[in-house]
């Protein structure tokens, strides 16, 4: 017998599901689909377009099961930005930011669904590393109204190194909520240390952003992160999915004209037989001008001695190719991770923290070596 519903305590109905389309975690493609299957194609497939269909009709409850599982599924995913900044004192961190900076007053809006759980104060590493570690309960219209609250989890990290006086700003996040909590909270630091003296005050974040490469160089970046790691904990074993798609100001070659007009992005996946060198796009350098490289999405086997296995890393510029862009920042995340028979611990968070922080090393060396032109 087939699973049974309660639409009235289970199914969101017009303004009550417009929360959840226009999250992030639900992409244009996503509403797409849905309404592709029920045999409604539009030639604009934006959420302006897609959203307004979707609210004043009724979802089944297999539709909204899918909408369910593609919000799961992006915010199990832990992700990791980073920003950095250069230190004018020789003084270590736990002396200069107080470790009861952040209340949760500046942090919560009239508008928003979600409260803290967890106190917010800054914990001591050592004396050069903070770390800031919360969690947020959010009501939830995406789950029954029985259980109609969500727990997310958030992380701050702000990390000195005394031999070359940079800081870096470590933003650890899993939903849109988390992540926008942590820019505050490292706005509120950041802002703090330069009323102190400890960073310019005109001194602006560093980050990896889309802007600062032009197409080539995007593509040669993102293409040298199929490697290993420099210390060896992360070895590439394979490319999964590459994302690209025409730059509309730039020409492209003959052979690509079909990507002109209506194509916005296409996904590349190699698991069908074909190699990185195998494809035309991505191994002719005569396409990198034209094109944009969005996201690369590849595999990686990790030992960190007690904690081992394979892993799927997604990298890249996340917002190219949507309408809803927040902003340009270089993003890593896990899509995936298996663990060997043989590792001690199976803490999914614990491996995901790892790997990318060990990533984040390999795309640092090659940004540095790339010093692109912008």
């Amino acid at each position: 017998m087939g699973q049974t519903y309660n639409c009235q305590t289970l199914l969101p109905v017009g303004e009550k599901i417009k929360s959840l389309l226009n999250k992030s975690c639900i992409s244009e493609s996503n509403m797409r689909s849905i309404l592709a299957n029920r045999g409604v194609f539009v030639s604009d497939g934006t959420k302006k377009t897609t959203i307004p269909l979707l609210t004043l009709s009724i979802l089944s409850p297999n539709e909204f099961e899918t909408l369910q599982e593609f919000q799961k599924t992006k915010e199990d995913s832990l992700k990791i930005k980073t920003s950095k900044s250069i230190s004018l004192t020789g003084s270590n961190l736990n002396t200069i930011v107080p470790l009861d900076i952040i209340s949760s007053e500046s942090l919560v809006e009239d508008i928003s669904t979600f409260s803290f759980n967890s106190d917010l104060n800054f914990l001591i590493a050592n004396p050069n590393q903070l770390t800031l570690d919360y969690e947020i309960l959010r009501e939830d219209i995406s789950k029954d109204w029985v259980d109609s609250q969500s727990t997310f989890a958030g992380r701050v990290e702000i990390v000195k190194n005394p031999s070359d006086s940079e800081i870096t700003f470590k933003n650890e996040f899993t939903s849109t909520e988390t992540e926008n909590i942590n820019y505050k909270i490292i706005k509120v630091v950041s802002n703090y240390l330069k009323a102190n003296n400890e960073i310019s005050s005109s001194d602006t974040l560093i980050e990896i952003t889309s802007e600062k490469f032009n197409n080539a160089e995007r593509f040669s970046f993102m293409l040298q992160l199929t490697n290993d790691s420099p210390n060896g904990f992360l070895r590439f074993q394979a490319v999964k999915n590459v994302e690209i798609g025409p730059d509309k100001t730039i020409k492209l070659p003959n052979e690509g004209k079909w990507m002109e007009g209506s194509v916005k992005n296409i996904i590349i996946n190699s698991e069908k037989g074909e190699t990185l060198e195998n494809i035309e796009y991505i191994s002719n350098t005569v396409y990198h001008e034209s094109l944009i490289l969005r996201e690369v999405q590849a595999q990686y086997r990790f030992d960190f001695g007690s904690i081992k296995g394979t892993c799927i890393i997604e990298y890249g510029f996340p917002h190219y190719f949507r309408n809803y862009a927040r902003g340009k920042s270089f993003e890593s995340s896990i899509a995936k991770i298996y663990f060997a028979k043989d590792s001690s611990s199976n803490s999914y968070k614990s491996a995901s923290r790892k790997v990318l922080d060990e990533f984040e090393k390999l795309y640092q060396e090659k940004y540095e070596i790339l010093k692109p032109t912008k």
